[in-house]
């Protein structure tokens, strides 16, 4: 087996090449400039670095054929170039793990600057320095992979488990978590096999661990191993291009219903205007035929009056109800909406709410509308039942996340035992249409406090 490895030298090299050059075909013709996932885009370097380094493997198959009937001046030039292309290619990988964890580690860009601006000056003292060119080259792959490739594979790794954790994650999907998973473990073990494992040289630590050592030790070219790792990571990777047909489906469903949700508060308003209106104005008709036959000063005639003007305020109130189920107009932003709930009469008098946020958050008009329901549904619950004296009502932003919590210092109850009211099924079905997470913290005593956790959508 070693020595079929070792005399059919181009076939592992050709079968690495062409693992990455796969493999970057494969992400950029599959990933999705469009989709609201940051990982699509982020992908792309992935897939440049698949590609110049499934080209760089193959150039050390069909340089050494061409020099057969090249100058020497023209074979140097090519293993330069060859260096270069190699440089280029974790220059990518590095600049994948960068952009991936851009909103988690924002030094990483400057760092990784660094680290190119090094090798490229390395490169050129090396080149004019060390002689024979074979060796000076040797020193500038192995001055590439400890510099670029090692912290490219690291930062990638740690990038697509913090993609995972921030993006994939809320769209519940655990194969594809886990699919990221393993990638990233192999981007951990291509760093080691190519970033740590150099061609031997006479300086720390290439003269102690080397490539040399793995292939003593084990029997197999140290390709082999890098081919391992890339086949594990193109498969991975390739798998994971499965969440961007998902996020369309879950687009396309989301579409669905809010267009069933547009059908159904049409009908909703047509049943208000042919039935309870017509029902309350019938009896307002009623009222006023009885108005004349009552003397006008008696305790009645103003009971009649009060009842009639009730039933008017019914009536208006359910014609508003039925434009805004048939035309649901675009809300204001968030935070100047909340600013207006908190200084509501209607909630001034009776409870003291305080409002603490951030910024203003980047919501769709429609994840606007429900969040605003939420948290109206939630005052008047605690109106209703809590006998609070304070209201708290915090947005917090987090990467792309928004959590909205709303606390009150009031009696509370137990949510496990109570029996679940009207409202709180309103705002659980309500977080639901948002794709988020309702959490809701009470107990006797503790007052209430309940947090919404959903993904920011920028509205177009």
């Amino acid at each position: 087996m070693r020595q079929l490895f070792f005399v059919d030298r181009s076939i592992v090299l050709f079968v690495y090449g062409l693992t990455f050059f796969v493999m970057g075909v494969a992400v950029f013709m599959h990933s999705r400039r469009h989709s609201r996932l940051r990982l699509a885009r982020d992908l792309y370097w992935l897939a440049a670095f698949g590609i110049l380094h499934g080209i760089y493997e193959w150039g050390d198959i069909f340089i050494p054929i061409q020099a057969e009937k090249l100058s020497t001046q023209y074979v140097q030039i090519l293993y330069t170039l060859h260096v270069i292309l190699l440089a280029f290619s974790f220059m990518c990988l590095l600049m994948f793990g960068i952009v991936t964890l851009e909103t988690r580690l924002p030094p990483a860009r400057v760092a990784g600057l660094l680290l190119v601006i090094v090798w490229s000056v390395g490169f050129i003292l090396i080149l004019y320095t060390v002689s024979p060119l074979r060796t000076s080259l040797g020193y500038s792959k192995t001055l590439a992979r400890y510099l670029l490739c090692l912290p490219g594979s690291l930062l990638a790794a740690y990038g697509l488990r913090y993609q995972a954790k921030t993006h994939i994650t809320p769209l519940n999907i655990p194969y594809i978590q886990q699919t990221l998973r393993i990638a990233g473990m192999a981007l951990i073990a291509y760093g080691i096999f190519a970033g740590i494992m150099v061609y031997p040289a006479d300086f720390f630590p290439a003269n102690l661990i080397n490539r040399a050592l793995l292939e003593d030790t084990f029997g197999l070219p140290i390709e082999v191993w890098r081919s391992l790792a890339g086949l594990v990571l193109a498969v991975a990777i390739i798998r994971t291009l499965e969440v961007f047909e998902i996020e369309i489906d879950q687009i396309i469903e989301k579409m669905e219903v809010e267009q069933i949700q547009a059908t159904e508060r049409s009908r909703i308003g047509q049943e208000i205007h042919d039935g309870a209106i017509q029902g309350v104005y019938s009896a307002s008709l009623i009222l006023e035929s009885i108005a004349p036959l009552i003397p006008t000063d008696s305790e009645v005639a103003r009971r009649l009056q009060q009842a009639s003007n009730v039933l008017n305020a019914v009536n208006t109130d359910l014609r508003s109800y039925m434009i805004s189920l048939r035309a649901e107009s675009k809300p204001d932003p968030l935070i100047p909406s909340l600013q207006r709930i908190a200084a509501d009469p209607r909630y001034h008098g009776l409870l003291d709410i305080r409002l603490d946020y951030d910024t203003e958050p980047n919501l769709k008009p429609m994840q606007i509308t429900h969040l605003l329901a939420i948290i109206q549904e939630s005052l008047a619950n605690t109106l209703r039942h809590a006998r609070a004296h304070r209201v708290y009502i915090r947005v917090k932003r987090s990467a792309d996340l928004l959590q909205v919590q709303i606390a009150d210092d009031g009696r509370g109850f137990v949510p496990q035992t109570s029996v679940v009211g009207y409202g709180l099924r309103f705002m659980r079905d309500r977080a639901r249409l948002l794709g988020g997470d309702l959490v809701v913290d009470s107990a006797p005593g503790r007052g209430t406090n309940i947090i919404l956790t959903l993904r920011e959508e920028k509205s177009s």
